[in-house]
């Protein structure tokens, strides 16, 4: 039986959760997949139980990736090896619903416009409710033009939800070694160059959740870099490059991103501020507007919303909306 799937699963130090992993894949509906697991510097008995599942199904291969090269490196050896078109994502302490696979290569193969396919993800031992929030979110993308449009806020994706086409990953040049998120820089890359994410609305995926995990523990999944990321790819937008950006938002958020900018050669033109306090003051040398000239002054420029506080993403899209900015074109919410 040939394969039409081919699943890539990272491991490092997983025993406790691996075999359930590996067991929700072997256990698809579509059966007629291969299973690469790439053992990444793996000190426990991961290597060994993944041994064990190499024995018993053919279907399954070992691989071994360069230490000190985390996850990317995982990715790139696995990526090497496949033999299908078709590349599944999965984590090894992560648990796939038996249809996964069959929805989403169907979804794919009915669409061919698409160059990948998520789905609903379910959280499992959450530790805390940003967590959950963020997996909320996530699961409200459900179109192409939905998660093409909010890139910059976080992550559009769950990477170990996804289905994808090779040839789609490759052309944005796969996963790179890089100072922030593995996974959101190479979505960001896709979707710079036009490609379309669709999503299988059902849940089926649970996603686990756990104290260790990298966006916890590794500071390439800090703060600081993934402002540093948005920064950088903001900047790389023909639109930002060439006529500037207005920023709404002069507080730590708005600020830090002027500074990002700034320092990737983007003109900021200016901030909108409701604070009384900040209208008509400099900050770093931009001037601070009003909101009533919001929606008149810096109009050629790119508008940037980065008020982290509760609500205000959604007012700032309200007024953009009002005054007639198009969001994904002229303007772009960031946090």
């Amino acid at each position: 039986m040939r394969a039409r799937v081919s699943v890539v699963l990272p491991v490092r130090n997983g025993e406790e959760t691996l075999a359930q992993a590996v067991g929700s894949c072997l256990g698809q509906t579509m059966s007629d997949l291969e299973l690469l697991l790439v053992v990444n510097g793996c000190t426990d008995r991961s290597e060994d139980i993944a041994k064990g599942f190499a024995r018993e199904d053919r279907r399954v291969t070992v691989l071994k990736s360069a230490r000190g090269l985390g996850v990317t490196g995982a990715m790139e050896a696995g990526l090497q090896k496949v033999t299908t078109p078709l590349v599944a994502r999965m984590d090894a302490d992560d648990i796939a619903h038996p249809e996964r696979l069959a929805r989403q290569f169907e979804m794919l193969s009915r669409n061919p416009l698409l160059d990948a396919v998520s789905c609903g993800v379910q959280m499992i031992d959450s530790q805390g409710e940003g967590m959950n929030r963020y997996v909320e979110w996530v699961n409200g993308l459900g179109t192409p033009e939905a998660v093409a449009r909010e890139r910059f806020i976080e992550c559009p994706i769950i990477q170990p939800s996804l289905l994808m086409r090779i040839g789609s990953v490759q052309r944005a040049g796969g996963y790179r070694q890089v100072d922030w998120a593995e996974d959101h820089d190479l979505f960001l890359r896709m979707l710079e160059s036009g490609a379309q994410f669709g999503k299988v609305s059902e849940v089926l995926l649970a996603w686990r959740d756990s104290e260790g995990r990298l966006t916890r523990s590794d500071p390439a999944y800090g703060e600081d870099r993934v402002w540093e990321m948005k920064a950088h790819y903001l900047a790389r937008l023909p639109s930002v490059k060439t006529q500037g950006v207005a920023i709404c938002g002069a507080g730590p958020i708005g600020k830090r991103l002027a500074r990002l900018l700034t320092a990737q050669q983007v003109d900021v033109h200016g901030f909108f501020e409701v604070n009384v306090r900040k209208i008509g003051s400099t900050i770093g040398g931009v001037p601070v507007a009003g909101p009533d000239e919001f929606g008149t002054r810096w109009r050629e420029a790119v508008l940037l919303s980065a008020v982290g506080v509760e609500g205000g993403r959604e007012r700032v899209r309200e007024l953009a909306r009002s005054a007639g900015y198009a969001e994904g074109e002229n303007f772009w919410c960031c946090c």
